[in-house]
């Protein structure tokens, strides 16, 4: 299909908005108030549209992320947000449109799809003992199916270092705690205790192991596997939630605190 030529859109909005308040961790440190940020919004086109029927498609890059008032918080999230490594959110966008243009002007302006790529960037915990985002991506360049991931990332307000399971679950009782995990996946999966975890799961050796991407809910943490991690594309992702109470006795200081300051 031959290509029909129109004006690049670019389109950048802004809408702000602030949280505050204030508490004090259980062990009497006093951490600063909660994070202020805005949130930016980039819709970028090809000029390059592909003609369907009666409609008009074109390549689109579309991102919604948030930008916080503290320069140090930005630089702490980069990788979360720039996930190829740009420097800004226009080069991302820029590059991706970029690269379906040179495909296009290379195959003599014909193309048999249009590519798209959405970012969506959340804050979904500001509290004043940790930050949690939650960064989620459906993308495609073409082929069979597209992809799509979500990401869960939480930083410690007062080392502003990542927050890893090992901060959370007592080194001692980490095993422990994966069997209580275990379970929980084997009722959810509908499994009986003994049944195999090969074949249908991808688990190294046919044994459960908990996904690194994890975040805090009110009353449970929530494990979230993405696709082709421990399933086909076709099964899906897959999200584990394990009440704090069945494992609270594992549970460091450190962790209650991420626990008590987000109810």
């Amino acid at each position: 299909m031959r290509f029909h030529f129109s004006l690049k859109i670019l389109v950048i909005s802004y809408l702000f908005y602030a949280c505050n308040g204030q508490s004090a961790p259980a062990d009497g440190i006093q951490l600063a108030d909660t994070l202020s940020y805005s949130k930016k919004s980039i819709d970028e086109h090809s000029n390059y549209f592909l003609k369907e029927e009666n409609r008009l498609d074109t390549t689109y890059f579309r991102a919604k992320y948030p930008v916080f008032a503290e320069d140090k918080i930005n630089d702490l999230i980069t990788d979360i947000v720039h996930l190829e490594g740009d420097t800004s959110m226009q080069e991302a966008a820029h590059r991706f449109i970029n690269a379906y243009n040179e495909y296009v002007e290379d195959n003599n302006g014909r193309s048999t799809a249009t590519w798209n790529r959405q970012l969506q960037v959340d804050v979904i915990a500001n509290t004043p003992v940790f930050l949690g985002i939650r960064t989620q991506q459906e993308e495609y360049t073409g082929g069979a199916h597209g992809d799509h991931f979500t990401l869960y990332s939480n930083f410690d307000r007062q080392s502003n270092k990542q927050i890893v399971i090992d901060d959370i679950i007592q080194s001692q009782h980490k095993d422990e705690f994966v069997k209580i995990a275990e379970q929980y996946f084997r009722t959810k999966e509908g499994l009986s205790s003994d049944e195999l975890l090969n074949g249908k799961y991808f688990f190294e050796d046919g044994k459960f192991a908990l996904a690194a991407n994890f975040t805090f809910e009110k009353d449970d943490i929530l494990f979230h596997y993405n696709v082709y991690e421990i399933k086909s594309y076709a099964e899906g992702m897959t999200e584990l939630r394990i009440p704090y109470a069945a494992f609270r006795h594992l549970i460091s200081d450190k962790g209650l605190q991420y626990i008590h300051s987000i109810k």
